[in-house]
């Protein structure tokens, strides 16, 4: 396999997984050639649309057979990575943030301890570099994203007019902050933060059920405010400050007796 790329290499040269006799199960070949192709994708940085090279090509690169790749292929289809159809090379599918949703989400419950402390652990940090990024947008020669602030400055207006409503505020509170992740302009941030969106709105409206009980409906209000306000004004530093303090509340909140 000297002609393999040395992403192909590692994964098919890795220590394969043997049954009972000690044959080479033929699931973990396509597996590993599974990843030699995810390796292939991500190593020539190949987008939505890009052809991958044909099966008898990968066969021959990756020191397979065509069977080994068609099933390699075929998983990868299954997955929504690639799009497979008769009589033409498999296509680089569109960006899916299902996959790591659905991974996320499991992973979050399945996390030792409170679920919730869980989704904060991962969400806290994100959420703070997100608005410091979004209000880098807004900061010096004013090429903001187009239509950024008046997006914005809807949300603050809608946020304030459903400050009393228990089922909407929570709806816009997400919409804030998926917002936010947006404006950051970084589309691995925008897409970790999507895909914890629903345990994030069932978070959400835990939350808010729990203020309702206590009387203490308002206090996220402000910092949602103000996070808006720092941001509109491209202060960074500030945007950051206060969604950090809104992230420590919220959990103070939440794991209070």
């Amino acid at each position: 396999m000297e002609d393999l790329d040395a992403t192909a290499r590692k994964h098919l040269s890795a220590p394969a997984a043997e049954d009972a006799h000690g044959t080479l199960e033929r699931d973990s070949l396509a597996d590993r050639a599974r990843d030699a192709v995810l390796g292939l994708i991500d190593q020539e940085g190949l987008s939505a649309g890009d052809p991958l090279p044909s099966t008898g090509a990968l066969a021959e690169r990756f020191g397979v057979s065509r069977t080994v790749v068609r099933e390699a292929l075929s998983a990868l289809a299954a997955l929504g990575i690639i799009a497979v159809s008769n009589g033409r090379s498999a296509t680089v599918r569109p960006l899916d943030s299902s996959l790591v949703q659905f991974y996320l989400a499991r992973a979050i419950g399945e996390s030792r301890g409170n679920s919730f402390t869980a989704l904060m652990d991962l969400r806290g940090p994100l959420e703070v570099r997100a608005a410091r990024r979004a209000a880098d947008g807004f900061a010096g020669d004013g090429a903001e994203p187009s239509g950024a602030r008046q997006r914005l400055e809807d949300l603050r207006s809608r946020l304030d007019a459903a400050l009393q409503n228990s089922a909407l505020y929570p709806q816009l509170d997400l919409q804030l902050h998926q917002e936010i992740a947006l404006l950051s302009g970084n589309r691995a941030l925008h897409g970790l933060l999507e895909a914890v969106s629903i345990p994030l709105f069932r978070a959400m409206q835990d939350v808010r059920a729990e203020r309702d009980l206590h009387g203490l409906v308002g206090e996220e209000h402000t910092d949602h405010l103000r996070i808006i306000d720092a941001i509109l004004a491209g202060d960074p530093d500030t945007a950051s400050a206060v969604m950090e303090h809104h992230m420590h509340a919220v959990q103070s909140f939440t794991t209070a007796p």
